[in-house]
């Protein structure tokens, strides 16, 4: 073994230590973003988010659906206002007074 002058590079020595600094990135890599996330369970939760989102805009619909036609319209209430407007009719006067009765004059 001859003795490196101490200006002389010694390249199995650099090449040495620059495989240990590789190994150290990677394990801190692998640590730091490997361990941390699991794709299935994020997927898993995708899933379980957008399912539960169906479901809520099923159900607004649902609410929004009933609210619209379901609860707004009383029959019965469109039913008397008909007889009161009818009546009305009836019991006019004037120059436009029963003008629907017996079609157009």
């Amino acid at each position: 073994m001859t003795k490196n002058n101490p200006n002389q590079t010694d390249a199995k020595q650099v090449r040495k230590q620059n495989q240990a600094s590789q190994q150290q990135n990677k394990n801190a890599m692998t640590e730091e973003f490997a361990s941390e996330t699991d794709v299935n369970q994020v997927r898993k939760q995708n899933q379980q988010s957008m399912q539960k989102m169906q479901m809520q805009n099923q159900n607004q619909n649902q609410n929004a659906m009933t609210e619209e036609f379901g609860s707004e319209t009383d029959v019965n209430q469109v039913r008397k206002q008909n007889q009161q407007s009818e009546a009305n009719k009836r019991n006019a006067s004037g120059q436009r007074a029963n003008q629907f009765e017996n079609g157009s004059k």
